[in-house]
């Protein structure tokens, strides 16, 4: 009988590898950066693993503050010798940390989401400001004055050279200045 779950057992282990292998993604597919997952998933997960990653550290101290607070003293729950904390103690200790936990992984996600929502403001503010496009004189392209004549060509010369004579005080890094 034994012999018999022993073989059973292989067999479905067997099984079990062999299927995998065959139902398995190429490596090519099973690249996880490829995938765009929505952002509320992400948070979901990011929540999830606060949560539940806290609640160890968070049930020690619970127990800590637990003790303290409720017999003056600590009581060390890993201590078979003596009954340290009574069935419904541990219940409450439970309670608190579980809600404890929860509040810390909403509390992330709330952070998070706020400071989410004030990156995106900044930016579509950012959008929204038009960038102005400055083409100094100088930089005028030759099609430009294909197109003038000379008289036309004259006074563009001595608008340039005015420009020139002005004062240096009103012109900062070569550009004047439209505060001045």
């Amino acid at each position: 009988m034994k012999k018999i779950k022993v073989s059973l057992i292989s067999i479905l282990l067997l099984f079990s590898f062999s299927a995998q292998s065959i139902f398995a993604a190429d490596s090519a597919s099973s690249n996880y950066d490829d995938i765009n997952f929505p952002q509320w998933t992400k948070d979901l997960r990011r929540t999830e693993i606060i949560t539940f990653g806290s609640l160890p550290f968070v049930t020690l101290w619970t127990t800590v503050g637990y003790s303290l607070i409720t017999y003056g003293e600590f009581r060390n729950p890993l201590d078979k010798s003596t009954d340290s904390f009574t069935e419904d103690d541990q219940w409450n200790i439970i309670k608190i940390s579980a809600v404890t936990c929860l509040a810390l992984g909403l509390t992330d996600l709330t952070i998070n989401l706020i400071s989410r929502s004030q990156k995106e403001s900044r930016l579509k503010k950012l959008r929204e400001m038009q960038p102005y496009t400055i083409t100094p004189a100088k930089e005028m392209t030759p099609k430009m004055h294909e197109e003038e004549t000379d008289s036309q060509a004259e006074e563009r010369l001595k608008r340039e050279l005015e420009m020139e004579r002005r004062h240096p005080e009103d012109y900062i890094e070569g550009v004047e200045s439209a505060i001045f």
